[in-house]
């Protein structure tokens, strides 16, 4: 993979003047969210005119400056609210952010967030068992979706006196805590210090963290033993456990594989925690980081319809909050997966909009590790494959634990032309996330890069096995049935063409091509194939 450093140099070169002119405007305007500005500030701030800047604004936010700003204060205040301090007042807190006007607030607010100011919060208050202090609250991210999911890591409780392990009890949650932060996709509370008398610790509820990660260490004689925990703040539930042993004498090696069986193992379950909690809710109840994280497994399945209907909630939540990146990010892989699967009678259209949400979503937030692999998707759906690959360097650099991330290696390395390479990545990504929404788009992987290697049988095999996963995944019929048609199974092979034009009736073999990026080899046996079998050019 090329360096990141080379990424930036290839983003400079390949932005477009307009996105940068949004994205110093759109600096300009979060920072003074609270003050009184005009059209002809915000112009000046980003360097063009007044006029050109509306313009690159519909562009990319399909909304004008001052309108984009209007959201974003209409955001602020619904976070406070529904943050719902006691004695928290509607007619301040809107006051604070520029609404002068009460009445025409309280319209606006209605129309943005279906709801009235002092609905959203009556609503908050009476949200228990799931309200939080306010503390966590803040660090939890409710209603603010902007910030991440948060995880306090808690000392490790010594259950043994016979060794001096302080330096590792404090240590082992000080490096998970650093690797933790390095991902950046969790918001993580430092680990309280020890006294000489024991360990500082406050009542887990006060930790201000949605999540707690827990540790043990025991010993029976020459053998250590730590048992970690992942526990849900609120609920009290167990999300994730391990336990890992060691030696005293290798207690580095100890602290190194905690510390990676931790990363592998909490950040899923975390992920799937608030996309449970998300599923939970009624519609009307989500704010914008709720419908993204509903969204999230849609996205992920690798079919039109999830796709489809994820782009509801993500429209959804770019309407409410149009500052909000990962529900661009992941708008733009759903409409980059239509072109890819078949899924659209105008990938050209579909094609442009992935390309445009994607550089939304990098001038919203460009470091985010989710935002940053969905767009990693969208170009190499674009055939944008040195882009694409310079942006997986920079996740896989923060966190190497991604499956997500290590799925969409695969998947290029596929399309590069490195089918063993391929192989080992989707096994990777398997390996992190077994039982996740994309397990039949890593076997489809796995066969595609069997088809290319001249492995017929293994591809049908792999093909085959997503299919069972997943049935939506009707489209990987298309190279399928050419496995079979090579393999000398013409019955099978007609079937699965069959199968694949009742998905989609009137593809012609050139859309089959133009949809997905593989190398010319792998294009010409499979339009070849299909041509063999019947489907016109």
């Amino acid at each position: 993979m090329v360096l990141a450093t080379q990424f930036d140099r290839t983003a400079l070169a390949r932005s477009s003047p307009a996105s940068r002119d949004v994205r110093k405007a759109i600096g300009y305007l979060r920072a003074r969210m609270s003050r009184k500005i005009t059209m002809a500030e915000v112009a000046t701030a980003s360097g063009v005119a007044a006029r050109t800047l509306r313009k690159h604004f519909r562009e990319f936010v399909g909304l004008s400056p001052l309108d984009y700003l209007r959201r974003l204060r209409l955001a602020a205040v619904r976070d406070e609210l529904i943050e719902g301090a006691e004695g928290v007042s509607i007619t301040e807190i809107a006051t604070r952010y520029g609404f002068s006007h009460f009445g025409r607030f309280s319209l606006q607010y209605r129309r943005c967030f279906g709801e009235t100011p002092s609905g959203t919060l009556r609503r908050s208050r009476a949200a228990a068992p799931d309200k939080l202090p306010s503390a966590i609250r803040c660090a939890r991210g409710i209603g603010r979706a902007h910030e991440k999911p948060s995880v306090a890591v808690l000392p490790l409780q010594a259950c043994t006196t016979e060794l001096n392990l302080c330096d590792f009890v404090e240590g082992a949650p000080e490096g998970i805590g650093a690797a933790l932060c390095r991902i950046g996709s969790i918001s993580v509370i430092e680990p309280t210090r020890s006294r000489t008398s024991g360990f500082d610790r406050r009542p887990d509820r006060e930790l201000g963290a949605r999540y707690l990660l827990t540790g043990r260490i025991t010993q029976a004689s020459q053998r250590i033993r730590v048992i970690m925990r992942l526990i849900d703040n609120v609920t009290r539930q167990n999300l994730w456990g391990d336990s890992y042993d060691g030696e005293p004498a290798d207690l580095f090696g100890l602290q190194d594989r905690i510390t990676d069986g931790v990363m592998r193992g909490i950040l899923p379950s975390i992920r799937r925690a608030e996309i449970d909690r998300a599923q939970r809710k009624r519609p009307e109840e989500l704010d914008a980081y709720g419908l993204t994280m509903r969204a999230f497994p849609l996205a992920l399945a690798a079919n039109p319809d999830g796709a489809r209907r994820a782009l509801e909630l993500l429209n959804r939540a770019m309407e409410i909050d149009p500052d909000y990146a990962l529900a661009a990010a992941l708008a733009a892989w759903c409409h980059g997966q239509l072109v890819m699967h078949n899924g659209t009678q105008r990938p050209a259209d579909e094609r442009a909009r992935a390309l445009l949400l994607a550089e939304r979503a990098g001038i919203l937030d460009s470091d985010d590790p989710l935002v940053l692999t969905a767009r990693c998707a969208v170009h190499t759906m674009a055939r944008q494959l040195d882009i694409a690959d310079a942006l997986l360097a920079r996740v896989l650099a923060r966190d190497p634990t991604s499956a997500w991330v290590w799925e969409r290696s695969g998947w290029l390395k596929t399309f590069a032309g490195e089918p063993e390479t391929a192989i080992q990545h989707f096994r990777r990504a398997i390996s992190l996330d077994p039982s996740g929404a994309s397990t039949a788009n890593r076997f489809v992987g796995i066969g595609s890069a069997h088809f290319h290697a001249g492995r017929y049988d293994q591809g049908a095999l792999w093909m085959r096995q997503a299919l069972l996963e997943q049935p939506a995944t009707v489209w990987v019929n298309r190279t399928l049935a050419v496995s079979y048609s090579r393999l000398g199974q013409r019955v099978a092979a007609l079937d699965s063409l069959d199968a694949f034009r009742r998905y989609c009736p009137d593809v012609t073999i050139g859309e089959v091509v133009a949809s997905i990026p593989f190398t010319n080899d792998f294009l010409d046996r499979i339009a070849e194939g299909l041509s063999d079998l019947g489907l016109p050019p």
